[in-house]
């Protein structure tokens, strides 16, 4: 018997072989257009990057900027970067950026992730109604809410402080929807048979939800650490004092202290986006793959 199901098994996987050979034959020309496709996009998104990079190591392009693109420089030197560092407490930038992008990106994780937790799998009156309002958040365009934040932050008195860089960043209607999609696909089951073992409700969510939620978890902190490094309106609005400036915030001020000199000016420019870019390499598989497994269950 045990050698008939074999048999079988291994015709059925043979007969298989070939029909999945003949869809992806059938299926190259529109293979070939999506990858023709993506890799045109690809150029449009590289060739002004690394034209900028090729200019900021350019030292002739303080006199004059190249009109052709060149992605690499003849007389390639760190002479642009040299200059922008001693003009600008590039350090002291970062080490804010980092204060503010790292407390809002734990603390955003962690008020999503509970939230979505409650929203996919607690029991309380109102759930689906609360949830839809929280989602019309999305709809409020920052801008809109901009300046009742910043008197809020003002009655508070936590104006020219890292709270009022961090506290309006914590939560998230996006975060929380997709924390919620996420913690729904996970069974029912898993989550009462930790109950009925005697498992505290934030002990299933530390060691049985987020240790499953990993993916979607990076996807939201990669996310969040692009939205406040790039974020310059905010902290223009409620901070004042250099010593509290961001990297994005510092360069766009201080930097036009640098006068038309177009290699300093794009040096500046790199080091402001390079530690993004950096950290969406390392973590750039688990967008879609995050994406793709909150798609699953509404």
């Amino acid at each position: 018997m045990a050698e008939t199901e074999t048999f079988v098994t291994g015709k059925v996987a043979a007969n298989a072989h070939p029909q999945r050979r003949f869809k992806l034959l059938h299926d190259w020309p529109a293979q070939a257009f999506m990858a023709a496709a993506l890799s045109v996009g690809a150029i449009f998104m590289l060739v002004p990057f690394l034209w900028m990079v090729a200019t900021s190591l350019s030292r002739k392009s303080n006199v004059a900027m190249p009109r052709i693109p060149n992605f690499w420089p003849t007389d390639a030197s760190f002479f642009n970067y040299t200059v922008a560092t001693a003009n600008l407490p590039i350090l002291r930038y970062y080490l804010n950026s980092l204060i503010v992008v790292g407390a809002t990106t734990v603390g955003y994780l962690a008020l999503s992730s509970l939230a979505g937790y409650a929203f996919a799998k607690g029991r309380f009156p109102g759930k689906s109604a609360l949830f839809i309002v929280f989602l019309m958040t999305l709809f409020i365009p920052f801008e809109t809410r901009m300046i009742p934040l910043y008197l809020f932050m003002a009655d508070l008195n936590l104006t020219n402080t890292y709270w009022a860089l961090i506290l309006p960043f914590l939560a998230g209607g996006f975060g929380t929807f997709l924390m919620r999609q996420t913690i729904a696909v996970i069974p029912d089951e898993l989550i009462e048979a930790a109950r009925i073992d005697g498992a505290s409700e934030f002990r299933i969510f530390w060691q049985i939800v987020l240790p499953l939620c990993k993916p979607t978890l990076a996807t939201l902190a990669i996310l969040n650490v692009i939205w406040r490094w790039n974020d310059v309106l905010w902290p223009l609005l409620v901070t004042s004092n250099r010593e509290l400036y961001t990297v994005t915030q510092g360069l766009a001020i201080a930097g036009r202290s640098q006068g038309i000199y177009t290699g300093v000016a794009l040096a500046t420019a790199v080091m402001a986006i390079l530690p993004v870019i950096v950290a969406y390499l390392f973590l750039q598989r688990y967008v879609i793959r995050s994406v793709v497994s909150s798609g699953v269950k509404g």
